[in-house]
């Protein structure tokens, strides 16, 4: 519970004003991505969509809408040759709340 705490305390999106917080996402890598490949998601940012990267999740700011960005799982995985699982903000938080009641 406290790994997901700092997901959620540590998201960057949630210091910028005008944030809709359901265009949220958070994807969890199942390891570090090797030094350079998180490069190789600079080109699927395309338009509006920005990205955080962090030890083992990238944080996902899509606010067209997670089913236009090309920042979808697949391609992260792709692109970082790690398997990874992408969550929206409101499940990323009730995740949270069911392991803090363990």
């Amino acid at each position: 519970s406290e790994e997901m705490r700092n997901v959620i305390a540590k998201n960057p999106f949630l210091k910028e004003m005008g944030i809709d917080y359901s265009k949220l996402h958070v994807t969890f890598l199942s390891e570090t991505a090797q030094k350079g490949s998180m490069e190789k998601l600079e080109t699927l940012a395309t338009g509006l969509d920005r990205f955080y990267p962090a030890s083992h999740e990238i944080y996902l700011y899509c606010p067209s809408g997670y089913g236009r960005t090309k920042l979808s799982n697949n391609a992260i995985e792709k692109a970082l040759s790690v398997k990874a699982t992408t969550r929206n903000w409101k499940t990323t938080n009730t995740l949270f709340e069911m392991v803090s009641k363990l």
